[in-house]
């Protein structure tokens, strides 16, 4: 049986993990353990910034790339977020994305790895079957 997927409505100790998770990204979320607005505008906001399919749910995807990113230090409220989570995506210019590219303005206080793992390959679904929702990440544009 494959992992539920969380979306808004839903209530309980699975959305108050996802919601302490989005908190820790540093997205103003409080950790009641119902999935309504605030919690959907923060995961479209971490789907929208890494590339996924903006879906509002939490499947396996999502999840993954929280927790990779997490264990990466990355934060929303870090002034070069954006320029970070488009550099994992190799979107900038002169980066390629994966685990090579480089994050060099995490908080002093926090030590962390200092690279930001690539979103298509760290939160993609292991299975060889099409992932739909819970943000799967898109296929990049040649």
């Amino acid at each position: 049986m494959g992992t539920k997927i969380l979306k808004r409505g839903m209530r309980g100790d699975d959305v108050r993990d996802v919601q302490e998770k989005l908190h820790r990204l540093g997205f103003d979320v409080k950790a009641d353990g119902i999935f309504g607005e605030e919690t959907e505008r923060a995961v479209h906001r971490l789907q929208t910034l890494f590339g996924y399919t903006v879906d509002g749910l939490v499947g396996d995807g999502t999840k993954k790339l929280m927790d990779a990113q997490i264990g990466y230090g990355w934060n929303a409220k870090l002034p070069n977020a954006q320029e970070l989570a488009l550099r994992a995506q190799g979107k900038l210019p002169g980066t390629s994305g994966g685990a090579g590219a480089e994050a060099r303005h995490y908080p002093e206080e926090t030590p962390r790895s200092p690279t930001i793992p690539d979103a298509r390959h760290t939160a993609a679904p292991t299975s060889s079957t099409s992932h739909v929702g819970g943000g799967a990440p898109r296929t990049p544009k040649r």
